[in-house]
Formats: structure tokens, sequence, C-alpha cells
């Protein structure tokens, strides 16, 4: 399981990112105010913790890859 700084990273790098909308959820803010985009706020993110389309995996894995290029 990614951690919370990954999970930060893969909802900045994700094509299939979308906010909860669900009004009961409460999201994180930053230092700002402004909103921390994270797996954890994201409507693809289940109860349990996990993508429902499986996306945190391979888009670690293709950030992971673009560094290695670099």
């Amino acid at each position: 399981m990614a951690n919370n700084e990954q999970l930060q990273k893969v909802a900045l790098y994700c094509d299939e990112y979308r906010q909860n909308e669900n009004p009961s959820f409460q999201s994180s803010v930053d230092a700002f105010g402004g909103e921390i985009k994270s797996c954890k706020n994201c409507a693809h993110f289940t109860s349990d913790e996990k993508c429902d389309i499986d996306l945190v995996d391979k888009v670690l894995s293709s950030m992971a890859m673009e560094l290695d290029l670099k």
C-alpha cells in the first residue's frame, strides 16, 4: 500500500482523479487553506483504502520510470 506522500503524488499525476463529492466526506487542507489533492479524497478511493479502478500502482510505476529516464 502506498504511503500518504505517494497518494498525494499519484493524485497529481492521475488522469482519472475525481474530487469526492460526498457531502459527509472531509478533505484535507494545507497550511494556506488550499485543498490537498490525494487519492484519499478521490471518488475512486474506497472505504478499504483501495483505488476501485486500480490505478495507484500503475501511476507510481509510471512516475518511477519517468524518474529513471532523467
